[in-house]
C-alpha cells in the first residue's frame, strides 16, 4: 500500500496511515473521480474486509484528509458495529482524535492547517459539506476548470448540471439563477462548483 499512497499523500503522513492500516486492516480502493462523493466505506460483509475508496483526482491534502475520514469510519464501525449513527458523536470523537494526529505529524499549509482547527471544532460528513474547508482545499487543485458560483458576478453565465444558467441576486447562502433554456428561476447554493460559459 505504501507505494501506491505516496503517489496521493506528503510523504510525511505515509507512517501514520501505516499504523492505522496495520491497527484496523481494510481494503483500500482508489477510484475515478465520482460527483456524488470523494471517498466511501462499506463494512466487512460476508467474509470481505472493510472497503476504504478515495477518488484518485483529488489533491494531495484534500486526499489526506478524505482518506483519514475513511478509516474513521473503519475505526467507528470495529467498535460499535453500526450501532450508532454513521456521523454520530462516537464517530466525531474518533475522527477528530486522528486529525489531531495527523496534523501532529505532518506539515500541512498554513491555510489547510487553520481550516481544519475550525473543522475540528464541528467535524462534518464530509469536507464539502464545510464550505470553508472546501474552498481552502479546492485552491490546491491543479488547473481546475470550476469555480464557486458565488465569485461569479451578477448576470454572468455559467453551466451546472449540463445546464446554463444566469446568475441573479443573493439571498443568505443560496443564489437566484435563471436557466436560459427554460426561463425557470432556481436558488443554487452559493457554494456549488460551476464552469463559467463560453460561447463558441
Amino acid at each position: 500500500m505504501s507505494k501506491v499512497l505516496l503517489k496521493y499523500i506528503p510523504q510525511e503522513a505515509m507512517p501514520l496511515i501505516q499504523q492505522w492500516y496495520e491497527q484496523l486492516p481494510f481494503h483500500l480502493r482508489i477510484t475515478k473521480a465520482r460527483k456524488t462523493k470523494f471517498g466511501d466505506f462499506r463494512p466487512a460483509f460476508q467474509g470481505k474486509p472493510n472497503r476504504v475508496s478515495v477518488n484518485g483526482n483529488l489533491n494531495q491534502y484534500h486526499f489526506l484528509i478524505t482518506l483519514t475520514h475513511e478509516i474513521a469510519h473503519v475505526a467507528c464501525w470495529e467498535q460499535f458495529k453500526g450501532k450508532v449513527n454513521p456521523h454520530g458523536a462516537e464517530w466525531k470523537t474518533i475522527y477528530s482524535d486522528m486529525l489531531r494526529q495527523l496534523m501532529a505529524k505532518t506539515e500541512l499549509p498554513q491555510d489547510v492547517s487553520t481550516a481544519l482547527e475550525k473543522h475540528l471544532k464541528r467535524p462534518k460528513a464530509s469536507s464539502c459539506s464545510d464550505p470553508d474547508l472546501f474552498r481552502i482545499l479546492k485552491q490546491y487543485d491543479p488547473h481546475s476548470p470550476t469555480v464557486f458560483l458565488d465569485s461569479l458576478s451578477e448576470g454572468e453565465q455559467f453551466v451546472f448540471q449540463e445546464r446554463v444558467f444566469k446568475r441573479g441576486n443573493k439571498r443568505r447562502t443560496r443564489i437566484e439563477c435563471s436557466e436560459l433554456k427554460s426561463g425557470r428561476t432556481y436558488l443554487i447554493s452559493g457554494h456549488a462548483e460551476v464552469e463559467k460559459f463560453v460561447n463558441s
